[in-house]
């Protein structure tokens, strides 16, 4: 089943957040989510699950910081492929077993260093550049390949460069395996402004996108996750929605976090997302931080229903 013609007949499902649910179990361990995927799989594996009974039809890998430059500050940049490898292999296992077709996408998520900001210190002794990104970014790439996704999802894109490097790699990756696995790229916003935190505005940084490379990104899908409350992004993605020419993402934060946690609960996301699917606004519909399956569960129950966005 081609996810790209599945797109075009109904809404998917997309899972919600992996932290808050590896908070949950009450795990004590040092906040490196993706190791989990070595030292604890189960963990890892009920989430998959839990998200997949749910009504998930995408699953994303845990390995959003799966990444050299991000595991630095954990001393395990050296277990990068291992972790890649381990995360696919859960996933997989999950989605295979689900009885119906579950889709797993790879993770790529942001690194603590951003290129704007490090161009912008001028400092000379700062190494890290958009060579040593891209170089992180396809170790990742090629690991996530080699397991067996089904496709890309770069997200939480806050800088447009560090988007470019991660783009890149994917791309370096298909050439070298002659495969066109698809890619979702996914922006996180700093307001209702609709800016990433660089200044960029996301449809900016959307158009952008063909000026880089000798050819355009080929994206299967654009669009917005953790900002803030869903029911804020509405605007943003009306104009995704009237500026691009393929499928249309949103999965959003649970509202905004608070001394007892995020505050919006299941109904108060999925009412938020329904209207943008009653408008026919979007194609992916899932959760980010502070969603848990029960988030995703009444995500799928309302949109379910409705038609996906032309495209």
């Amino acid at each position: 089943m081609d996810i790209r013609e599945e797109l075009k007949k109904r809404i998917l499902i997309l899972d919600g957040g992996m932290g808050t649910c590896i908070q949950q179990t009450g795990l004590e361990y040092d906040g490196n989510n993706d190791a989990l995927t070595l030292t604890r799989p189960d963990i890892i594996s009920g989430i998959h699950k839990a998200y997949i009974d749910a009504g998930a039809d995408i699953i994303s890998t845990c390995t959003f910081g799966a990444n050299a430059v991000s595991q630095e500050g954990y001393g395990m940049q050296e277990q990068v492929r291992e972790m890649n490898l381990a995360a696919v292999k859960v996933a997989r296992e999950a989605a295979d077993n689900a009885g119906r077709k579950v889709w797993v996408m790879g993770s790529m998520g942001p690194t603590p260093k951003s290129l704007i900001i490090t161009a912008m210190m001028q400092d000379p002794a700062e190494t890290f550049n958009i060579d040593v990104l891209t170089d992180a970014y396809y170790e990742q790439a090629k690991a996530l390949a080699e397991g067996g996704v089904d496709g890309f999802l770069i997200e939480t894109v806050t800088d447009e460069c560090n988007a470019y490097a991660a783009l890149e790699a994917v791309r370096k990756v298909q050439t070298e395996n002659g495969t066109d696995l698809p890619v979702m790229l996914s922006a996180s916003i700093m307001n209702s402004s609709g800016c990433l935190m660089t200044g960029l505005s996301v449809i900016d940084f959307y158009e952008s996108l063909a000026k880089k490379g000798p050819d355009t990104f080929r994206l299967m899908s654009f669009g917005l996750n953790c900002s803030f409350g869903a029911k804020e992004l509405y605007p943003v993605i009306r104009d995704i929605a009237s500026a691009v020419d393929c499928a249309v993402s949103i999965y959003p934060n649970a509202g905004l976090p608070t001394a007892h946690g995020y505050d919006e609960g299941p109904c108060d996301t999925a009412d938020a997302l329904e209207k943008m699917a009653a408008d026919g606004l979007v194609n992916i519909a899932g959760g980010c931080c502070g969603t848990t399956p029960e988030h995703i569960r009444e995500i799928a129950l309302r949109l379910k229903k409705n038609a996906p966005r032309k495209f």
